[in-house]
């Protein structure tokens, strides 16, 4: 994963650094190649998960959620450039700093083993979401739509944060890779049907 991760790191200070007449071509030219660079996960058996670590994998349902993330970044770089012509460099650094941020949290999202570093990552992408929908959003409405949607989305994951306290405390674990090997002792109930509706709240909402 740290093949992917890196390189998108690099793009912060690539952003930063690189002068104002070429920064739209190197950052969205040096995405495209991280985007070319994740096409190699789809190489991998369906049965198999490529462990870069205890936290970290990707298996067939996460590779393509990676590579799909890494495609929309040089994308909506692509797109951005008209909208954010009239706007100053200093703002046009922290918005590609602020999807490449994004681009990031997604990344380690997906591939995250443990379920409370998802859960984790998964609200970090709040807050670079936030920032572009309130800071650069078309409609004049951007600051109401931007607190609804902090609002719903949190509220919405208060469920799928308690169930998780109490997969843990059932388990003993949440990690993926240590599931196997504990005893899941679920009973066929109708508070089983509650837990399942308290994870997936988050993602209805």
């Amino acid at each position: 994963m740290l093949k992917i991760i890196l390189p998108s790191i690099m793009l912060l200070p690539l952003t930063w650094l690189s002068n104002n007449k070429n920064m739209w071509i190197n950052v969205t030219s040096y995405s495209f190649m991280i985007s070319l660079l994740s096409a190699t996960l789809l190489w991998q058996n369906d049965m198999n998960i490529l462990n870069f670590s205890l936290l970290f994998s990707t298996d067939s349902l996460s590779s393509p959620l990676i590579i799909l993330t890494t495609w929309l970044l040089p994308l909506m770089l692509l797109a951005s450039q008209n909208h954010m012509k009239k706007e100053s460099e200093l703002n046009k650094k922290f918005y590609i700093s602020m999807l490449v941020t994004l681009q990031i949290l997604l990344i380690m999202t997906f591939s995250a083993n443990e379920l409370i570093l998802f859960y984790i990552l998964f609200e970090a992408t709040l807050i670079p979401t936030l920032i572009i929908i309130t800071r650069w959003g078309n409609q004049t409405e951007r600051l109401n739509a931007g607190l609804y949607f902090l609002f719903y989305t949190l509220i919405g994951s208060i469920p799928l944060l308690i169930a998780l306290i109490y997969i843990q405390n059932l388990t003993g674990t949440l990690n993926f890779l240590l599931f196997p090997l504990t005893f899941m002792p679920f009973n066929q109930t109708w508070s089983n049907n509650i837990l399942w509706l308290a994870c997936m709240m988050a993602f209805l909402i």
